[in-house]
């Protein structure tokens, strides 16, 4: 028990003392400079994100709760976890390993019997972020606990879930919390147990911020710039020296408002490499293949080297032919590097490379290069080269990217269209093609291409088709300048919808260029329908043999279209005999079936149909003498039943 208490403790303040930074050394402040005006307009790069997981190791405590049937109090828990999180790009990839020891002292309830022992667990975690600083995470897990007390020890299986919460003090140091639920298997049941612990968690290979020392700058101090040519750097250092010594002429205010400048970046060359081309040629030839492996080699090993390529040429009596044909070649050299898959920030060009000063002749006179070739330098930085290669990278990126929107947003400006759809609130009938006109004008300078696109439900089975050429489905449209497209968007109404029903249809054209502008217009129309209903009318409710029994039929459209080919069926009663029918033609069918024909009613309007019939004599006393009937629309195959209606028979 003291030895696992011990051990708690060490670890405990192993992490404590290694969140605690020590003062800081003159090697490990960061000295300031300040940066000219020219640098300040700049945008600023992205600092690099701080990422969230990785491997650590956490000290906790908390109480182990037993279930009520083990009859001990609760136990203070020591524990030691080791694990691994992965936080990926989206909250589906992230995933967690932990493995944990914990220990325990328990007293009993009842008797003096305690009881000490060790949790092992191995628990699967899901982390979710919410921001840089709070981490809730689901964990469940399998492992084993074993105890012991009055001379005998107990070895169970146990299962584990849960849930905590991790607060980030620094990108490296958290406070957590746990929840766990414990099942222990002992005995054929599971004892549910309870264990909450608060704890310390260190994060391995986490960078740490540096203090940053300000001091005042007083001293003018001129930049110097490394130039490939040597001769070039002794006269920059002897100018820097002559400034120096001249300091009398500078006034003292001047010298508080200069800047001072960070010295000048390091390169180390590690290796050259000059491809000669031959005449105008872009090919490049075997013997350099192997050579551009063995750069890659060295890109791929370490984001601290770069290649600079760079093109010369001598033929200065077609400069422009000249130029475009070094850029052809020294793109040619990038995007085989970039085959070979060297990344492409790794890799800065020039195609303009003027070539190198004869230093036995005058300044204008240059060195016989090769008629046409590119040197390739490999090249190592340093951390200052690295930051600011990186840093003019990003501002590259950067700058590209609001040029490419601002260009993009000029784009879409210029898409100018008008579109109009005509037929708004029209009433149409159902079961019928129709159409509605349309119009599409290019109101931009340029020629623009459309694609047409009709919004509206399945079983109408539009398309648009233009005025000149009919029952021809077009999709897509080039129109030039104030050009003029005449079209109708061709469709059908479904027979099923009921009258007054309202449909949206939106008719888009889209430009092919930016599929995010959109010119589109809507039009609702409403179905027009027969609304067909059947009303049935008896003369006597109560009637004996022998009486005359009259039954009237009424068939209303209320819809607003005329209802065509009806046919209202009748099941003569089998109590009844048929003495005649008025109102419209009919047939008598096998099984009592009366069939009327009636051709058309218009909207708004009625028919009606008269029945006469005796009640037989040898109908029963208290019989029900039911009539039920009902109209088919036959061209919408649309049907409407009367309600029910019936004579009782009583004794004369």
């Amino acid at each position: 028990m003291y030895l696992a208490k011990n051990v708690f403790a060490l670890i405990l303040i192993m992490l404590i003392s290694a969140t605690l930074q020590p003062p800081a050394m003159a090697a490990d402040l960061i000295e300031p400079t300040l940066t000219p005006a020219a640098e300040i307009i700049k945008p600023k790069p992205k600092p690099k994100p701080e990422t969230m997981g990785g491997f650590s190791i956490s000290s906790t405590v908390g109480s182990y709760f037993f279930a009520g049937s083990e009859q001990r109090n609760v136990a203070a828990l020591y524990g030691v976890k080791v694990g691994h999180e992965k936080i990926g790009k989206s909250a589906a990839d992230n995933l967690g390993l932990e493995a944990t020891i914990n220990f325990f002292n328990a007293s009993s309830k009842t008797v003096a019997r305690d009881a000490s022992g060790y949790l092992f667990r191995l628990d699967a975690s899901y982390p979710f972020p919410i921001n840089k600083k709070w981490m809730p995470y689901l964990v469940a897990g399998v492992g084993g606990i074993f105890s012991d007390g009055n001379g005998s020890s107990n070895k169970n299986i146990l299962l584990n879930y849960g849930l905590g919460l991790k607060y980030f003090l620094q990108n490296y140091l958290a406070i957590r919390a746990d929840v766990r639920h414990v099942g222990v298997y002992e005995n054929s049941i599971f004892r549910q147990n309870v264990d909450i612990g608060v704890g310390l968690s260190y994060y391995f290979g986490k960078e740490r911020i540096k203090k940053i020392v300000t001091q005042p700058v007083l001293e003018k101090k001129k930049i110097v710039v490394i130039e490939d040519d040597p001769a070039k750097n002794v006269e920059a250092k002897k100018t820097t020296a002559t400034e120096k010594e001249d300091k009398s002429a500078v006034k003292p205010s001047e010298d508080l408002k200069v800047p001072e400048i960070a010295p000048p970046v390091k390169i180390e060359v590690v290796k050259k490499l000059s491809v000669d081309f031959d005449g105008t040629s872009l090919y490049i030839k075997p013997v350099y293949i192997k050579r551009f492996n063995e750069i890659a080699a060295s890109l791929y090993e370490s984001g601290d080297f770069m290649v600079h390529i760079k093109a010369h040429s001598r033929d200065t009596e077609k400069i422009a032919d000249t130029v475009i044909l070094s850029e052809k070649r020294v793109q040619r050299v990038r995007d085989s590097f970039i085959n070979l898959g060297v990344n492409p920030n790794q890799i800065s060009i020039n195609a303009n490379a003027a070539l190198p000063v004869n230093s036995e002749n005058n300044a204008n006179s240059y060195v016989k290069a090769p008629s046409q070739r590119v040197d390739i330098m490999l090249v190592k930085l340093d951390a200052a080269a690295k930051l600011k290669t990186e840093q003019e990278l990003q501002f590259k990126i950067e700058r590209d990217e609001i040029e490419r929107l601002v260009l993009e947003t000029r784009s879409k400006d210029l898409i100018k269209a008008v579109l109009e759809l005509h037929g708004e609130n029209r009433s149409l009938p159902v079961d019928s093609a129709t159409s509605l006109p349309f119009e599409l004008v290019n109101q931009g300078e340029d020629t623009e291409e459309f694609m047409l696109m009709l919004s509206a439900p399945k079983d109408f089975d539009g398309f648009m088709e233009s005025v000149s050429r009919p029952d021809d489905k077009i999709t897509l449209i080039q129109l030039a300048p104030r050009e003029k497209l005449k079209g109708n968007v061709r469709f059908r109404i479904p027979a099923g919808l009921i009258d007054g029903q309202k449909t949206m249809l939106t008719l888009k054209a889209v430009s092919t260029r930016f599929n995010d502008v959109v010119f589109q217009k809507d039009s609702q129309i409403a179905a027009s329908a027969p609304l067909l209903r059947i009303e049935a009318k008896l003369s006597n409710k109560k009637v004996s043999p022998g009486d005359k029994l009259q039954y009237q039929l009424t068939i209303i459209n209320s819809g607003s279209l005329s209802a065509h080919a009806l046919s209202v069926k009748l099941s003569l009663p089998s109590a009844v005999n048929l003495v005649g029918a008025s109102g419209a033609p009919f047939a008598k069918e096998t099984g009592g079936m009366l069939v009327f024909k009636v051709d058309t009613i218009e909207a708004g309007k009625q028919a009606e149909i008269t029945i006469d019939a005796n009640v037989r004599a040898d109908s029963s006393i208290g019989q029900e003498i039911l009539w039920n009937a009902e109209v088919i629309d036959g061209t919408l195959q649309r049907r409407a039943k009367s309600t029910e209606r019936s004579s009782i028979v009583l004794v004369k």
